[in-house]
């Protein structure tokens, strides 16, 4: 499986950026994520699903808000050794996930 652990990286938001932490997990065979919210985002129940591995470095999926249903987040993490990037985007509006590093 790809990427499985702990990853650290900038989090960049719009005109914010904060350190945070991805996880990669296997659940049962399935892929899930984690993603490490800054505490005024972190009540947002986010549902990652339909995670596919697309060559042998990157996986693509969707989520989905509690508080938003139907709006779909588009989520993608490419890996190289410990290193991490990605991001996810619902509509215009595009977090990225740069310099991301594994610490676990």
């Amino acid at each position: 499986m790809i990427g499985i652990g702990t990853w650290e990286a900038t989090i960049s938001v719009m005109f914010q950026k904060f350190t945070g932490k991805v996880e990669v997990i296997d659940n049962n065979g399935e892929y899930d994520f984690r993603i490490d919210l800054p505490d005024k985002l972190k009540k947002l129940r986010i549902k990652y699903y339909d995670i596919k591995e697309v060559g042998s470095d990157t996986l693509t999926g969707k989520g989905e808000i509690a508080q938003m249903p139907g709006k779909v987040i588009e989520v993608k993490a490419t890996f190289k050794g410990d290193k991490m990037e990605g991001f996810a985007q619902m509509g215009k509006v595009k977090v990225n996930f740069k310099n991301g590093h594994r610490i676990k």
